[in-house]
């Protein structure tokens, strides 16, 4: 579920894309943006769960720009079971759920004992993306560490979901991910979390030679400022009636 649109996001960074990965694609719901704002970009979709590949087949059989790929991502060669959630496996993960029973117990899990292929994205010999989307439930951080080489060289921009607390056993925070991109030359400058009050949501990154140094400073400032609980709900109070002021005057 894309909680930042990228028709927004081209025209506030002059996004240009013309290959794109997507790591975790359910059922390609992201696939009509892509190519009603790039309509010549070529698309690689990444879906392990069987059914949803299957669907994904069926969805898109007839473009020739669009690649699918039965398997997940991560860090090395390997194959695990998943967690399989209820809801049309959009939670489904790697890792056992824990915040996630919490914050959406309507959403139930059962361990499925299939083993799940895993592969490394830089082995892949898939040149040239400078998109990379992963929603892959808690497993971004695997996904990032076999992508390594074309984060050096060939990515521009990222959507990631992020999370602020340990929804699934072990994932990786914001935080972690923020520390683990900036080696690579990536800042966070756009956030959204589920309904501003969830521990999930969706974050856009960039590499800092794209972007003003003020932008640079804002988003580093911003970061910091927002990852303060206690300010975070005034913060986004704030935040939506300057929106709310925006759109009355535009």
């Amino acid at each position: 579920m894309a909680l930042l649109k990228l028709s927004h996001l081209k025209d506030k960074y002059n996004l240009t894309i013309s290959k794109i990965a997507h790591v975790g694609a359910h059922k390609g719901q992201e696939v009509d943006e892509y190519l009603t704002v790039f309509p010549n970009v070529k698309i690689n979709l990444f879906e392990p769960q069987t059914n949803l590949f299957n669907y994904l087949k069926e969805k898109f059989e007839d473009k020739n720009n669009i690649n699918l790929y039965n398997f997940a991502l991560g860090s090395i060669n390997d194959s695990s079971n998943m967690f399989i959630s209820d809801n049309e496996g959009q939670s489904s993960s790697f890792f056992k759920p824990k915040l996630h029973l919490v914050e959406h117990p309507e959403v139930k899990f059962h361990e499925d004992n299939t083993n799940f292929q895993i592969k490394v994205l830089d082995e892949l010999g898939i040149s040239n993306i400078d998109f990379l989307n992963i929603d892959t439930q808690g497993f971004e951080m695997e996904v990032l560490k076999g992508s390594t080489k074309i984060l050096s060289e060939d990515v521009k921009y990222m959507i990631l979901e992020i999370n602020k607390k340990e929804l699934y056993e072990g994932c990786p925070l914001v935080t972690d991910i923020d520390r683990f991109l900036n080696k690579y030359g990536f800042i966070r400058t756009d956030t959204h979390y589920w309904m501003d009050s969830h521990s999930w949501g969706d974050a856009f990154y960039i590499k800092r030679d794209l972007i003003s140094s003020k932008r640079l400073l804002f988003s580093v400032f911003k970061n910091k400022l927002y990852s303060i609980e206690p300010l975070y709900r005034s913060l986004i109070f704030i935040r939506n009636i300057i929106w709310k002021i925006r759109n009355k005057t535009s």
